[in-house]
């Protein structure tokens, strides 16, 4: 029972209070944020690197068959 209800005499007056907080849609809480251990910031710092490098890359081919090529070639060498 949440303090911010007054109380209600009676065990059916009660039931039904619980019935509907039980009911009601829950409260949306923001989740807590997560501080990532210090490795994971630079791993995921130089993951954004590779993949600018690899977004350039890829935005200077000239038409599709040159997009299509790149690709290939990343997919061969994964560390590009």
């Amino acid at each position: 029972m949440s303090s911010d209800r007054p109380y209600r005499p009676g065990a059916i007056a009660h039931l039904s209070m619980l019935v509907a907080e039980a009911l009601a849609p829950a409260r949306r809480r923001k989740p807590a944020a997560v501080r990532l251990h210090a490795l994971d910031r630079l791993d995921r710092w130089f993951w954004r690197q590779r993949q600018a490098r690899r977004d350039a890359y890829l935005a200077g081919a000239t038409d599709i068959a040159d997009v299509e090529r790149r690709l290939r070639d990343l997919e061969r060498r994964p560390y590009y």
